[in-house]
């Protein structure tokens, strides 16, 4: 009985990991919820600055004629968590393959109007502190 109760608390734990993950939810007036980015604070626009780094990694994936890709190409995202401010870099996520790209020279990459500029200057960023 007691494996059967382990075994059921797992199964409700995972569904309610894989519920959180979901970019957009909807809430309990059936309206869609926006997504909430791991960006510091220090970043004003969240949802125009992954905008702009979702471009960004769209322009250095090769088109299809470019390479050996196919036609599935459309497939480049980001992760809000693998945005290095102290290095101004970031991570395109493509199908079949990711590369580091730098981040636009007048990202904030501090508290302190720091920006990727002067890269020596910059701050780690770790969420939630």
């Amino acid at each position: 009985m007691k494996v059967v109760c382990i075994v059921l608390l797992f199964v409700i734990a995972a569904e309610a990991a894989s519920t959180e993950k979901s970019p957009v939810g909807r809430a309990s007036n059936g309206k869609k919820t926006p997504i909430q980015f791991k960006f510091p604070s220090y970043v004003p626009d969240h949802y125009g600055f992954a905008s702009k780094l979702l471009s960004i990694c769209e322009e250095h994936t090769p088109k299809p004629h470019e390479g050996h890709y196919g036609s599935g190409n459309a497939y480049t995202r980001i992760n809000d968590l693998q945005v290095d401010f102290k290095n101004c870099t970031f991570l395109c996520k493509r199908k079949f393959d990711n590369v580091t790209l730098n981040l636009p020279p007048k990202t904030p990459c501090g508290p302190n109007k720091q920006t990727c500029e002067n890269k020596e200057n910059c701050v780690p960023y770790i969420p939630g502190c």
